[in-house]
């Protein structure tokens, strides 16, 4: 192989390694961006779900037997697993 084709050979390598930089730099951004959009519509979701909490009292209760439930459920499920592999 010659001098020359050694150059163009490194050439076209160094185009292709430009152009799956680009690529990957071009995904990232957009990933980047759709990250600050799911970060946005978070906060927009905290905030109207605090504002129909002061509003609505059957969500409220509604809410609140969620968690109550949940609660229950960390503390019954491992012992309901428990009893059923231990006996």
């Amino acid at each position: 192989m010659s001098g020359m084709d050694a150059r163009m050979a490194a050439k076209e390598e160094q185009q292709s390694l430009d152009a799956r930089y680009a690529e990957a730099r071009a995904e990232i951004e957009r990933n980047r961006l759709i990250e600050n959009g799911q970060s946005g519509a978070l906060l927009f979701a905290a905030m109207a779900y605090g504002e129909a909490m002061e509003e609505n009292k059957l969500f409220r209760t509604a809410s609140h037997w969620a968690k109550l439930v949940c609660i229950a459920a960390v503390f019954i499920i491992p012992n309901l697993l428990v009893i059923h592999v231990l006996l």
